[in-house]
């Protein structure tokens, strides 16, 4: 399952924006206000009736709210096309402002019948059948929650996949929960192993454990022995053979090992009877994917999610260019605002494997990546020599040379220099 086209009309900046989206991976990209997270939104708004009536038939899920609306606009009109084993399902939502008149209204017949079949096919296997994830990890994530202890008893059957998945996003405290309650089952299970005759619904190592285990495994290969501890009630890890309280890591870390841990757990959730439940399908959406990691997992991260979630759609908003250039041109949206059309969108005709300072420079729009006063100080040295004026050039090549050091730069222009006084001799 995947989306095919997302449609803005007067929603938020964009006047009328269609987007045809890769079934695997999409990165948006642009300048804070171009955009990014108003399509993470929207697409969330839309993917949110979906699991609230994959639950209840007649439910509702979010609503565009007012102030969503374009300035100016008396409505705003959302729309969505999902492909599912080659049968594509579109529906739209349409919000007015208060007394205008509604020529237009929400459709979401196609909607029902998606979630009706979702449904069925849950509802036909008792609930052990594997489902579609719809997932939203805002910016927010960011804030993580590290419980000292269980506040209340949850359910983690398999439609507690959904619960606040297009909301809250990763949540450490339901991960934390789960996790503990998993590793009891696998605790007690553990006994057994050795045994001929084991108990039903023995399973050993925990399938659901294993799936998350696997998943950070891949990302974060240096941690290791994820574990749930009491007295105090604590969840550790192993990172370099030392063992650290949870609260111990870095944002970054954190953030890391709360978005993988989650999304696994999710798909092991909703993928019951499947032999791998990372190979589940979902529909998985991360603003600012960049978010507080070192620029060496930022080189990894696409490819990571690619390689472990092999059959989710992924819709991604960054600003890093160590991200960008492992995506391929199809697979990038470049976005900004204009005054008279509002949001566009454009894609490159090149982005995979280019430097960071070409992604910087060609794909996101800086005219370069040195300080300003730098740059600006290095073309009037080039300036000099163009115009013979030498001497000046070797004194701002010594000059600049004292604040910056060594420079590519700064050796060609003494190249060239020397390249003329041998000319004029």
């Amino acid at each position: 399952m995947h989306i095919e086209q997302l449609t803005l009309n007067q929603f938020r900046g964009a006047k009328h924006l269609s987007l045809v989206l890769h079934d695997r991976m999409n990165v948006f990209v642009g300048m804070n206000g171009a955009g990014k997270s108003s399509l993470l939104d929207a697409s969330a708004i839309l993917l949110s009736w979906l699991i609230n009536r994959i639950k209840s038939a007649s439910a509702s899920g979010r609503p565009i709210i007012e102030t969503d609306i374009q300035n100016g606009s008396g409505h705003a009109a959302l729309s969505l096309r999902i492909s599912n084993y080659a049968t594509t399902y579109e529906w739209s939502l349409v919000k007015y402002r208060k007394g205008r008149h509604q020529d237009e209204k929400s459709s979401l017949q196609s909607l029902s019948e998606l979630a009706a079949a979702l449904k069925k096919r849950f509802s036909a296997c008792d609930g052990v059948v594997n489902l579609p994830l719809f997932v939203y990890y805002p910016v927010n994530r960011a804030v993580l929650d590290i419980p000292l202890r269980i506040r209340d008893k949850h359910r983690f059957d398999v439609l507690s996949a959904y619960d606040d998945a297009l909301t809250g996003g990763s949540n450490f405290r339901t991960f934390f929960e789960w996790f503990r309650e998993r590793e009891d089952l696998e605790n007690e299970n553990r006994k057994y192993s050795d045994q001929l005759v084991k108990p039903e619904g023995y399973q050993f190592p925990d399938p659901q454990l294993q799936a998350v285990r696997s998943a950070l495994g891949k990302f974060m290969p240096e941690f290791s022995n994820l574990t749930v501890r009491r007295n105090p009630l604590r969840m550790e890890v192993e990172k370099g053979g030392k063992r650290l309280t949870v609260n111990q890591l870095s944002d970054g870390e954190k953030c890391m090992m709360a978005m993988v841990g989650d999304l696994a757990r999710r798909l092991a959730i909703i993928n019951p009877i499947c032999d791998n439940p990372l190979d589940g399908e979902g529909i998985i959406l991360i603003d600012e994917i960049d978010l507080h990691l070192h620029p060496k997992w930022q080189r990894m991260i696409i490819i990571k999610l690619r390689e472990v979630f092999p059959n989710c759609q992924f819709l991604l908003s960054t600003h890093s260019p160590h991200v960008i250039t492992h995506a391929q041109p199809e697979n990038i949206y470049l976005l900004s605002m204009q005054s008279d059309l509002g949001m566009v969108c454009d894609q490159p005709s090149e982005s995979y494997g280019k430097t960071v300072e070409r992604i910087l420079e060609d794909l996101m729009g800086l005219e370069t990546t040195r300080p300003d006063e730098v740059s600006e100080a290095l073309g009037l040295i080039y300036q000099h020599i163009d115009e013979g004026r030498l001497d000046q050039a070797k004194t701002s090549i010594t000059e600049l040379q004292s604040r910056i050091g060594s420079d590519p730069d700064l050796i060609k222009a003494t190249v060239l220099i020397k390249r003329k006084e041998l000319i004029g001799k």
